[in-house]
């Protein structure tokens, strides 16, 4: 049952409903799904997931990924499969049997079957994708020359921030578990349901397990050249660089890698700008959930990029190191714990958060904050997510933003 409902335009102050209209133009639709949920806290965050998302599920419309229709629709039945989203396989299940996934993988997919009969390119793709979303979220030598070689640098980063972009967007679907309306399934053929199993935050030894031995720009070795000056850019996607830098100040390696994709970097610079500047979330809380987030998929470059603004924010030496090296976090306070709770539960098990977590989160933050700690787990995801599959080094500098 949805634990948010819309807010109608006329609810909002005069001054956001330009938001409300601007995401119903980008989609070409009423607004649902995860538009309801950041509606709730700031419409202006919800234009800036519907731009970042008409990228990847144009659709016809004005095609711009340059990755098939087809491996995208493929992607969304992984992730939502992965991430046990049942509002974005409802959304995309019918679109993936239009593009030509054949009914049977379909199926395999929902109960948790190892498809057979697969093309050799999904093959890669499913390995691909599986390998840098579960695991300790890295993808082999192999796997990744073999995608590299498939889809080029520029198809190969869309995919992942296709991936990526599905995550962002789980996350606060599921915290509010926002469900299709009857009108949307009215408009769809029969579908088999993504059923939800297991529980919220179990997995405990998911979380015991040590960051990879990233600790330094020297350890790692760059899987795909970083273009960072105008001149690395055809003159015509130079501007895109220019916008990166604007929300930012430099552009930072995960931002170089993203380039090779520049209309998409500009977009995700534009949601990323939000969670930096303009998020209502206390330091202290928006910090701790990075320097979760970045536990959680093993990310160096994202816990290097957070752990001097975390320490800044307040954050004990004491629970950084706990988070860092997988220790028990010690007796914390009331809002950590929460925290840790909501974030845990999002990111561990079914991807789900209980009742009483739920209920706790919305008592101490609020409902619009609530949104903006899923938004922010999301967000940090899908930028690890990128980070981890292609290597990008840590940063070793927190004097300017990376993420």
């Amino acid at each position: 049952m949805n634990r948010l409902s819309m807010i109608e335009r006329d609810a909002l102050p005069a001054d956001q409903r330009r938001f409300h209209d601007a995401v119903k133009a980008i989609r070409r639709h009423p607004i649902s799904g995860p538009f309801i949920v950041t509606m709730n806290s700031s419409p202006d965050l919800a234009v800036r997931f519907a731009h970042l998302g008409h990228y990847f599920h144009a659709r016809g419309q004005a095609d711009e990924s340059i990755v098939s229709i087809r491996v995208r629709t493929f992607i969304a039945l992984i992730g939502s499969r992965a991430l046990d989203g049942p509002y974005e396989w409802s959304a995309w299940v019918n679109w993936a049997l239009e593009a030509g996934v054949p009914q049977d993988t379909v199926d395999a997919i929902r109960e948790r079957r190892p498809p057979r009969n697969l093309t050799a390119e999904d093959v890669l793709v499913t390995d691909f994708c599986t390998q840098l979303i579960s695991g300790n979220h890295r993808v082999s030598d192999a796997t990744f020359k073999a995608a590299l070689d498939r889809f080029g640098v520029q198809g190969l980063v869309e995919l992942v921030v296709t991936l990526g972009y599905f995550a962002m967007i789980a996350m606060p679907l599921n915290a509010f578990e926002i469900e299709m309306s009857p009108e949307q399934k009215a408009k769809r053929k029969p579908f088999a349901p993504l059923m939800v199993d297991g529980e919220p935050g179990t997995e405990p030894k998911f979380g015991q397990r040590d960051l990879p031995p990233i600790t330094g720009a020297a350890a790692a070795k760059a899987r795909v050249p970083l273009p960072a000056e105008p001149e690395d850019l055809a003159p015509a996607n130079v501007h895109f660089l220019d916008r990166v830098v604007r929300t930012r100040g430099w552009i930072s390696g995960i931002f170089q890698v993203l380039l090779h994709t520049p209309d998409v970097a500009e977009r995700v610079a534009n949601v990323g700008a939000f969670f930096l500047y303009e998020t209502i979330l206390p330091p202290a809380v928006r910090t701790l959930t990075w320097l979760i987030v970045a536990r959680e998929l093993d990310c160096n470059y994202a816990w290097d990029a957070s752990v001097g603004a975390a320490r800044g924010a307040g954050v004990s030496d004491r629970l950084i190191d706990a988070l860092q090296y997988g220790k028990p976090p010690g007796r914390l306070k009331k809002e950590q714990k929460i925290l840790f709770d909501f974030c845990h539960q999002l990111l561990r098990g079914n991807h789900h958060v209980t009742d009483a977590v739920y209920d706790a989160a919305i008592a101490k933050f609020g409902v619009p904050a609530t949104v903006q700690i899923a938004a922010t787990v999301g967000y940090f995801v899908m930028m690890g997510l990128v980070a981890n599959a292609f290597e990008v080094a840590p940063v070793g500098d927190d004097s300017r933003p990376a993420l």
